[in-house]
């Protein structure tokens, strides 16, 4: 009896935690873990969940991809992200191989360059310096990064 009631409150949890957003596998066996439930217990819920489709680490994968890449974060910041949050390297590398080109991140690139152009019009190698660092914690590939910059630097 105490079995079924713990199976039931931890479901019951389970369900509560997946309907604020979506999660991934590893967060909900770490979430079921930080509760106290037993790891049988854990496995037979979250088995019950991606049956249900509740858990999907690929779907999961796609959706962060679609939020995170329209503000302007590239693809090795995604992947590091991803990665964090427990999904397959093989799924990450999969997704962002369907969701990333270079000419896209080129383009994003110039025109994070150009929103980000001096006040005082003046181009130098500390202007230079701070956007490739700036550039490169967005998660922006080095080869585009410089190509970018010296686009822009013979542009101007």
């Amino acid at each position: 009896m105490d079995d079924s009631n713990n199976l039931k409150k931890a479901r019951s949890r389970a369900l509560r935690y997946l309907t604020y957003r979506a999660r991934t596998l590893k967060e909900l066996k770490e979430y079921l873990l930080r509760k106290d439930y037993a790891p049988d217990l854990i496995s037979q819920v979250v088995s019950e969940m991606i049956e249900y489709g509740y858990i999907d680490d690929s779907r999961f994968a796609e959706d962060y991809i679609t939020y995170r890449k329209p503000r302007g974060y590239g693809r090795n910041r995604v992947r590091h992200e991803l990665g964090l949050k427990g999904i397959d390297r093989e799924v990450i590398d999969e997704k962002i191989a369907d969701s990333f080109c270079n000419e896209d991140d080129l383009s994003i690139i110039k025109n994070m360059l150009e929103r980000r152009y001096p006040a005082e019009g003046k181009i130098d190698e500390k202007w230079i310096s701070r956007q490739v660092g700036f550039l490169k914690r967005r998660g922006y590939q080095d080869s585009l990064i410089i190509e970018a910059i010296r686009d822009y630097k013979l542009s101007d």
